[in-house]
Protein backbone atom coordinates (compact mmCIF):
# COMPACT_ATOMS: atom_id res chain seq x y z
CA UNK A 1 0.00 0.00 0.00
CA UNK A 2 1.05 3.46 -0.67
CA UNK A 3 1.83 5.55 2.97
CA UNK A 4 -0.33 7.82 3.89
CA UNK A 5 -0.32 10.94 6.82
CA UNK A 6 -3.26 13.27 7.58
CA UNK A 7 -3.44 16.25 6.00
CA UNK A 8 -6.54 17.35 7.11
CA UNK A 9 -7.59 16.25 10.76
CA UNK A 10 -11.39 15.95 11.69
CA UNK A 11 -13.11 19.42 12.86
CA UNK A 12 -15.28 17.79 15.38
CA UNK A 13 -16.97 14.70 16.73
CA UNK A 14 -18.98 12.32 14.01
CA UNK A 15 -17.77 15.13 11.48
CA UNK A 16 -15.61 14.52 8.10
CA UNK A 17 -13.23 16.96 6.48
CA UNK A 18 -13.31 17.20 2.83
CA UNK A 19 -10.46 18.80 0.63
CA UNK A 20 -9.97 19.39 -2.62
CA UNK A 21 -6.56 20.69 -4.14
CA UNK A 22 -5.77 21.65 -7.26
CA UNK A 23 -3.40 24.48 -9.28
CA UNK A 24 -5.32 27.37 -10.71
CA UNK A 25 -2.62 29.30 -12.93
CA UNK A 26 0.59 27.44 -15.06
CA UNK A 27 3.19 28.24 -12.09
CA UNK A 28 3.21 26.48 -8.54
CA UNK A 29 -0.69 28.70 -7.49
CA UNK A 30 -2.61 25.60 -5.63
CA UNK A 31 -5.88 26.44 -4.29
CA UNK A 32 -7.37 24.09 -1.19
CA UNK A 33 -11.09 24.29 -1.34
CA UNK A 34 -12.41 22.41 2.32
CA UNK A 35 -15.97 21.73 3.42
CA UNK A 36 -17.37 19.41 6.13
CA UNK A 37 -20.39 17.14 6.49
CA UNK A 38 -21.56 15.24 9.40
CA UNK A 39 -24.08 12.51 10.68
CA UNK A 40 -27.26 12.82 8.20
CA UNK A 41 -25.51 15.30 6.13
CA UNK A 42 -25.57 12.92 2.88
CA UNK A 43 -24.65 15.48 -0.15
CA UNK A 44 -25.28 18.13 2.17
CA UNK A 45 -21.60 19.68 2.84
CA UNK A 46 -20.90 22.96 4.75
CA UNK A 47 -18.64 25.13 5.97
CA UNK A 48 -16.71 26.10 2.72
CA UNK A 49 -14.19 27.70 2.77
CA UNK A 50 -10.17 28.35 0.89
CA UNK A 51 -6.82 28.93 1.40
CA UNK A 52 -4.06 29.61 -1.86
CA UNK A 53 -0.20 28.88 -1.72
CA UNK A 54 1.84 30.57 -4.23
CA UNK A 55 4.92 28.64 -3.49
CA UNK A 56 3.00 25.13 -4.06
CA UNK A 57 1.75 24.19 -1.06
CA UNK A 58 4.92 25.67 1.34
CA UNK A 59 3.28 28.14 2.83
CA UNK A 60 -0.66 29.07 2.87
CA UNK A 61 -2.72 32.14 3.12
CA UNK A 62 -5.41 32.32 6.10
CA UNK A 63 -8.41 30.32 5.67
CA UNK A 64 -11.46 32.02 3.90
CA UNK A 65 -15.10 31.53 3.13
CA UNK A 66 -16.24 30.84 -0.37
CA UNK A 67 -18.96 33.50 -1.61
CA UNK A 68 -20.27 31.98 -4.25
CA UNK A 69 -21.17 28.72 -2.52
CA UNK A 70 -24.93 29.49 -1.61
CA UNK A 71 -27.34 27.17 0.09
CA UNK A 72 -30.22 29.27 0.34
CA UNK A 73 -34.06 27.87 1.35
CA UNK A 74 -36.44 30.22 -1.01
CA UNK A 75 -40.04 31.03 -0.68
CA UNK A 76 -39.58 28.73 -3.48
CA UNK A 77 -37.99 26.00 -2.75
CA UNK A 78 -34.20 24.94 -1.62
CA UNK A 79 -31.34 25.93 -3.92
CA UNK A 80 -27.63 24.81 -3.68
CA UNK A 81 -24.76 25.96 -5.50
CA UNK A 82 -21.32 23.95 -4.83
CA UNK A 83 -18.48 25.06 -6.82
CA UNK A 84 -15.95 22.59 -7.54
CA UNK A 85 -11.46 22.55 -7.83
CA UNK A 86 -10.34 24.18 -11.09
CA UNK A 87 -8.58 22.83 -13.75
CA UNK A 88 -6.03 25.04 -15.58
CA UNK A 89 -6.01 24.98 -19.52
CA UNK A 90 -2.50 25.54 -20.56
CA UNK A 91 -2.04 26.54 -24.20
CA UNK A 92 -4.95 29.11 -23.71
CA UNK A 93 -4.31 30.05 -20.19
CA UNK A 94 -8.00 29.44 -19.19
CA UNK A 95 -8.80 28.64 -15.53
CA UNK A 96 -12.15 26.00 -15.14
CA UNK A 97 -14.08 25.98 -12.28
CA UNK A 98 -16.63 23.66 -12.01
CA UNK A 99 -19.88 24.11 -10.93
CA UNK A 100 -23.12 22.50 -9.83
CA UNK A 101 -25.91 24.00 -8.96
CA UNK A 102 -29.22 21.30 -7.41
CA UNK A 103 -32.74 22.94 -6.83
CA UNK A 104 -35.51 21.78 -5.21
CA UNK A 105 -38.61 23.27 -6.27
CA UNK A 106 -41.72 23.56 -3.31
CA UNK A 107 -39.05 21.49 -1.06
CA UNK A 108 -36.77 22.10 1.31
CA UNK A 109 -33.11 21.85 0.73
CA UNK A 110 -31.16 19.10 1.25
CA UNK A 111 -34.48 16.62 0.69
CA UNK A 112 -33.17 13.42 -0.81
CA UNK A 113 -35.01 9.83 -0.78
CA UNK A 114 -31.82 7.36 -0.38
CA UNK A 115 -34.11 3.98 0.13
CA UNK A 116 -34.90 4.18 -4.03
CA UNK A 117 -33.13 7.03 -5.52
CA UNK A 118 -35.67 8.83 -6.76
CA UNK A 119 -34.30 12.11 -5.59
CA UNK A 120 -36.52 15.46 -5.94
CA UNK A 121 -34.26 17.87 -7.24
CA UNK A 122 -33.26 18.88 -10.68
CA UNK A 123 -29.09 19.16 -11.35
CA UNK A 124 -27.67 21.45 -13.68
CA UNK A 125 -23.77 21.75 -14.45
CA UNK A 126 -22.26 25.29 -15.21
CA UNK A 127 -18.51 26.43 -15.18
CA UNK A 128 -16.61 29.73 -14.74
CA UNK A 129 -13.89 30.62 -16.89
CA UNK A 130 -10.90 32.56 -15.44
CA UNK A 131 -13.53 33.65 -12.65
CA UNK A 132 -15.82 35.87 -14.50
CA UNK A 133 -17.69 34.21 -17.22
CA UNK A 134 -20.34 31.61 -16.20
CA UNK A 135 -21.81 28.83 -18.74
CA UNK A 136 -24.17 26.37 -18.36
CA UNK A 137 -23.13 23.90 -20.35
CA UNK A 138 -26.64 22.94 -23.10
CA UNK A 139 -26.67 19.55 -24.58
CA UNK A 140 -30.44 20.41 -25.87
CA UNK A 141 -32.43 23.63 -26.41
CA UNK A 142 -33.77 25.21 -23.05
CA UNK A 143 -33.56 28.44 -21.51
CA UNK A 144 -30.80 30.13 -19.39
CA UNK A 145 -30.95 29.93 -15.59
CA UNK A 146 -32.82 33.25 -14.64
CA UNK A 147 -31.61 33.91 -10.66
CA UNK A 148 -35.26 36.17 -10.73
CA UNK A 149 -36.80 32.83 -11.78
CA UNK A 150 -34.82 29.90 -10.15
CA UNK A 151 -37.59 27.13 -10.13
CA UNK A 152 -38.80 27.53 -13.98
CA UNK A 153 -39.62 24.20 -14.82
CA UNK A 154 -39.07 25.12 -18.67
CA UNK A 155 -35.35 25.48 -17.07
CA UNK A 156 -35.74 22.90 -14.56
CA UNK A 157 -36.31 20.10 -17.22
CA UNK A 158 -34.06 20.98 -19.94
CA UNK A 159 -30.53 19.90 -19.92
CA UNK A 160 -30.62 18.54 -16.18
CA UNK A 161 -26.81 17.03 -15.94
CA UNK A 162 -24.16 16.08 -13.29
CA UNK A 163 -20.53 17.23 -13.44
CA UNK A 164 -17.97 14.80 -14.50
CA UNK A 165 -15.03 13.96 -12.52
CA UNK A 166 -12.20 16.01 -14.79
CA UNK A 167 -11.42 17.97 -18.03
CA UNK A 168 -8.91 16.54 -20.93
CA UNK A 169 -7.08 19.15 -22.79
CA UNK A 170 -6.01 18.91 -26.29
CA UNK A 171 -2.57 20.47 -27.72
CA UNK A 172 -4.46 23.57 -29.74
CA UNK A 173 -6.69 23.98 -26.38
CA UNK A 174 -10.01 22.21 -27.30
CA UNK A 175 -11.25 20.96 -23.97
CA UNK A 176 -13.25 18.25 -23.60
CA UNK A 177 -15.57 17.43 -20.67
CA UNK A 178 -18.13 14.58 -20.03
CA UNK A 179 -21.22 15.01 -18.18
CA UNK A 180 -24.67 12.97 -16.93
CA UNK A 181 -27.58 13.47 -19.06
CA UNK A 182 -30.82 12.97 -18.57
CA UNK A 183 -34.13 12.51 -21.33
CA UNK A 184 -36.79 14.83 -21.11
CA UNK A 185 -39.72 14.91 -18.61
CA UNK A 186 -40.24 15.65 -15.15
CA UNK A 187 -39.23 12.40 -13.90
CA UNK A 188 -36.40 13.31 -11.17
CA UNK A 189 -35.03 9.73 -10.88
CA UNK A 190 -31.13 8.93 -11.15
CA UNK A 191 -32.02 5.75 -13.11
CA UNK A 192 -32.02 6.96 -16.65
CA UNK A 193 -28.88 9.22 -16.81
CA UNK A 194 -26.76 9.00 -19.43
CA UNK A 195 -23.58 10.60 -20.64
CA UNK A 196 -22.34 13.32 -23.46
CA UNK A 197 -19.03 14.55 -23.64
CA UNK A 198 -19.05 18.42 -24.23
CA UNK A 199 -16.07 20.32 -26.09
CA UNK A 200 -15.22 23.68 -26.36
CA UNK A 201 -13.88 25.07 -29.47
CA UNK A 202 -10.48 26.90 -28.76
CA UNK A 203 -11.53 29.66 -31.43
CA UNK A 204 -14.81 30.39 -30.18
CA UNK A 205 -14.95 29.14 -26.76
CA UNK A 206 -18.10 27.53 -28.14
CA UNK A 207 -19.41 24.50 -26.02
CA UNK A 208 -21.29 21.88 -28.02
CA UNK A 209 -22.46 18.07 -27.10
CA UNK A 210 -21.75 14.93 -28.53
CA UNK A 211 -24.06 12.24 -29.45
CA UNK A 212 -25.84 11.02 -25.91
CA UNK A 213 -25.45 7.69 -25.19
CA UNK A 214 -27.71 5.64 -22.49
CA UNK A 215 -27.26 2.33 -20.48
CA UNK A 216 -29.90 -0.36 -20.44
CA UNK A 217 -31.58 -1.09 -16.83
CA UNK A 218 -30.23 -4.38 -16.64
CA UNK A 219 -27.11 -3.14 -17.16
CA UNK A 220 -27.11 -0.38 -13.94
CA UNK A 221 -29.90 0.41 -12.11
CA UNK A 222 -28.92 3.94 -11.61
CA UNK A 223 -27.41 4.44 -15.36
CA UNK A 224 -24.44 6.24 -15.78
CA UNK A 225 -22.87 8.70 -13.60
CA UNK A 226 -19.62 10.63 -12.58
CA UNK A 227 -17.89 9.86 -15.92
CA UNK A 228 -14.10 10.86 -16.60
CA UNK A 229 -12.38 11.48 -20.02
CA UNK A 230 -8.99 10.94 -21.00
CA UNK A 231 -7.38 11.81 -24.30
CA UNK A 232 -5.60 9.05 -25.70
CA UNK A 233 -2.55 9.17 -27.91
CA UNK A 234 -3.64 8.35 -30.66
CA UNK A 235 -6.18 11.38 -30.28
CA UNK A 236 -9.13 9.56 -29.30
CA UNK A 237 -11.29 9.84 -26.31
CA UNK A 238 -11.56 7.54 -23.85
CA UNK A 239 -15.16 7.95 -21.35
CA UNK A 240 -15.52 5.65 -17.97
CA UNK A 241 -18.53 6.00 -16.11
CA UNK A 242 -19.66 4.55 -12.38
CA UNK A 243 -22.77 2.45 -12.76
CA UNK A 244 -24.66 0.03 -10.19
CA UNK A 245 -25.44 -3.55 -10.02
CA UNK A 246 -28.74 -5.14 -11.49
CA UNK A 247 -30.51 -8.24 -10.81
CA UNK A 248 -28.64 -10.13 -13.58
CA UNK A 249 -25.45 -7.90 -13.86
CA UNK A 250 -22.91 -7.00 -11.16
CA UNK A 251 -21.20 -3.80 -10.52
CA UNK A 252 -19.30 -2.69 -13.31
CA UNK A 253 -17.75 0.34 -14.69
CA UNK A 254 -18.57 1.29 -17.93
CA UNK A 255 -17.15 3.03 -21.06
CA UNK A 256 -17.39 4.13 -24.37
CA UNK A 257 -15.37 6.09 -26.73
CA UNK A 258 -14.89 8.96 -29.55
CA UNK A 259 -13.10 8.43 -33.01
CA UNK A 260 -14.02 11.80 -34.31
CA UNK A 261 -13.23 14.37 -31.94
CA UNK A 262 -15.68 14.31 -29.42
CA UNK A 263 -18.91 14.73 -31.83
CA UNK A 264 -20.23 11.16 -31.46
CA UNK A 265 -19.98 8.58 -28.57
CA UNK A 266 -20.10 4.59 -29.37
CA UNK A 267 -22.37 2.56 -28.14
CA UNK A 268 -21.84 2.22 -24.54
CA UNK A 269 -19.27 -1.08 -23.22
CA UNK A 270 -18.25 -3.25 -20.11
CA UNK A 271 -14.56 -1.32 -19.53
CA UNK A 272 -12.17 -4.30 -18.79
CA UNK A 273 -8.53 -5.86 -18.39
CA UNK A 274 -6.36 -5.75 -21.54
CA UNK A 275 -6.97 -9.64 -21.75
CA UNK A 276 -10.73 -9.29 -22.04
CA UNK A 277 -10.98 -10.42 -18.25
CA UNK A 278 -13.74 -8.98 -16.17
CA UNK A 279 -13.24 -7.09 -12.90
CA UNK A 280 -15.84 -5.72 -10.24
CA UNK A 281 -16.30 -2.57 -9.39
CA UNK A 282 -18.56 -0.82 -6.87
CA UNK A 283 -20.62 2.81 -7.70
CA UNK A 284 -17.89 4.80 -6.90
CA UNK A 285 -16.04 7.44 -8.23
CA UNK A 286 -12.86 6.87 -10.25
CA UNK A 287 -10.01 9.16 -11.96
CA UNK A 288 -7.30 8.98 -15.01
CA UNK A 289 -4.38 11.29 -15.24
CA UNK A 290 -1.39 11.16 -17.45
CA UNK A 291 2.22 10.92 -15.75
CA UNK A 292 4.57 14.02 -17.19
CA UNK A 293 7.38 11.67 -16.20
CA UNK A 294 6.67 9.31 -17.91
CA UNK A 295 3.55 9.76 -20.64
CA UNK A 296 1.95 6.84 -19.05
CA UNK A 297 -1.93 6.88 -18.87
CA UNK A 298 -3.55 5.98 -15.16
CA UNK A 299 -6.85 4.97 -13.60
CA UNK A 300 -7.63 5.47 -10.36
CA UNK A 301 -10.41 3.31 -8.34
CA UNK A 302 -12.01 0.34 -6.61
CA UNK A 303 -11.25 -3.07 -8.04
CA UNK A 304 -12.76 -5.51 -5.26
CA UNK A 305 -13.00 -9.10 -5.12
CA UNK A 306 -16.58 -10.25 -5.22
CA UNK A 307 -19.54 -9.03 -6.87
CA UNK A 308 -20.29 -5.52 -4.66
CA UNK A 309 -23.77 -4.45 -3.53
CA UNK A 310 -24.68 -0.96 -4.94
CA UNK A 311 -22.10 1.58 -3.24
CA UNK A 312 -19.82 -0.70 -1.68
CA UNK A 313 -17.43 -2.33 -1.02
CA UNK A 314 -15.48 0.78 -1.63
CA UNK A 315 -12.21 -0.77 -1.05
CA UNK A 316 -9.30 -1.57 -2.39
CA UNK A 317 -8.08 0.97 -3.91
CA UNK A 318 -6.37 0.79 -6.84
CA UNK A 319 -3.52 2.52 -9.68
CA UNK A 320 -3.64 1.09 -12.54
CA UNK A 321 -1.96 1.63 -16.18
CA UNK A 322 -4.47 1.86 -19.31
CA UNK A 323 -3.41 0.17 -22.23
CA UNK A 324 -4.47 2.35 -24.73
CA UNK A 325 -4.44 0.76 -28.07
CA UNK A 326 -7.13 -1.86 -26.50
CA UNK A 327 -8.93 0.70 -24.35
CA UNK A 328 -8.65 -1.77 -21.77
CA UNK A 329 -7.13 -1.86 -17.90
CA UNK A 330 -3.75 -3.15 -17.99
CA UNK A 331 -3.99 -6.14 -15.37
CA UNK A 332 -0.58 -6.83 -14.51
CA UNK A 333 -0.07 -2.76 -13.48
CA UNK A 334 -2.41 -3.07 -10.51
CA UNK A 335 -1.02 -0.73 -7.64
CA UNK A 336 -2.77 -0.83 -4.28
CA UNK A 337 -2.98 2.38 -2.91
CA UNK A 338 -5.00 1.60 0.41
CA UNK A 339 -7.30 -1.00 1.45
CA UNK A 340 -9.28 -1.94 4.89
CA UNK A 341 -7.18 -2.52 7.93
CA UNK A 342 -7.80 -5.87 9.67
CA UNK A 343 -10.03 -3.87 12.83
CA UNK A 344 -11.34 -1.39 10.79
CA UNK A 345 -15.38 -1.52 8.82
CA UNK A 346 -16.89 -2.96 6.63
CA UNK A 347 -18.20 0.27 5.56
CA UNK A 348 -14.62 1.65 4.99
CA UNK A 349 -15.13 3.85 2.10
CA UNK A 350 -11.86 4.71 -0.05
CA UNK A 351 -13.55 6.91 -2.57
CA UNK A 352 -14.07 10.13 -1.86
CA UNK A 353 -10.47 11.69 -3.21
CA UNK A 354 -8.36 14.74 -5.35
CA UNK A 355 -5.47 13.58 -7.81
CA UNK A 356 -2.38 16.20 -7.85
CA UNK A 357 0.42 16.21 -10.39
CA UNK A 358 3.36 18.18 -8.16
CA UNK A 359 4.13 20.17 -10.91
CA UNK A 360 7.88 20.23 -9.39
CA UNK A 361 8.48 16.37 -8.14
CA UNK A 362 5.98 14.97 -10.86
CA UNK A 363 5.25 12.45 -8.17
CA UNK A 364 1.39 11.94 -7.67
CA UNK A 365 -0.63 13.34 -5.11
CA UNK A 366 -3.88 11.81 -3.66
CA UNK A 367 -6.27 13.26 -1.02
CA UNK A 368 -8.53 11.34 -0.04
CA UNK A 369 -11.61 11.23 3.06
CA UNK A 370 -11.60 7.93 4.85
CA UNK A 371 -15.01 8.01 5.76
CA UNK A 372 -15.69 4.97 8.26
CA UNK A 373 -12.51 4.59 9.39
CA UNK A 374 -13.98 5.10 12.99
CA UNK A 375 -16.65 1.95 13.92
CA UNK A 376 -18.32 3.60 15.96
CA UNK A 377 -18.71 7.32 14.39
CA UNK A 378 -18.51 6.82 10.55
CA UNK A 379 -18.45 10.68 9.99
CA UNK A 380 -15.33 11.23 12.13
CA UNK A 381 -12.74 11.47 9.64
CA UNK A 382 -10.24 13.24 8.18
CA UNK A 383 -8.24 13.44 4.73
CA UNK A 384 -5.42 11.98 3.96
CA UNK A 385 -2.68 12.09 1.25
CA UNK A 386 -1.06 9.46 -0.03
CA UNK A 387 2.15 9.98 -2.62
CA UNK A 388 2.73 7.89 -5.69
CA UNK A 389 5.98 7.82 -7.94
CA UNK A 390 5.41 7.06 -11.49
CA UNK A 391 8.44 4.61 -12.66
CA UNK A 392 10.38 7.15 -15.12
CA UNK A 393 10.72 6.01 -18.30
CA UNK A 394 8.40 6.20 -21.77
CA UNK A 395 4.68 5.19 -21.63
CA UNK A 396 3.32 2.62 -24.14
Amino acid sequence: MLPREIYAPSPGRNMCQSCSVSYIDGGLTREDLWATETEGGDDAPRDHQKRISRDNGRTWSPFEAIEDQVNRQLPGGGLATSTWGGQFEPRLQVLYQLRLRRSWPGMPLYTYNWKNHEHPFHDHTTLIENGTVEKSLKYEEGPDFDPDNPFDPAYGDANRSYPGTSMAFAADGTVYYPVVCYRRGREYSFNRGGVVLMRRDPATGVWSPSTLQFIPPEWSSRGLLEPDVALLKNGNLLIVCRGSNTATTPGRKWMTFSTDGGRTLAPVQEFRYDDGSRFYSPSSIHRFFRSARNGVLYWLANICPSPPSGNGPRHPLYIAEIDEPRMAVLRSSLVLVDDRGKNEPERLCLSNFTVLEDRETLDVEIYMTRLGENAERFWETGTYRYRFSPPRGRGT
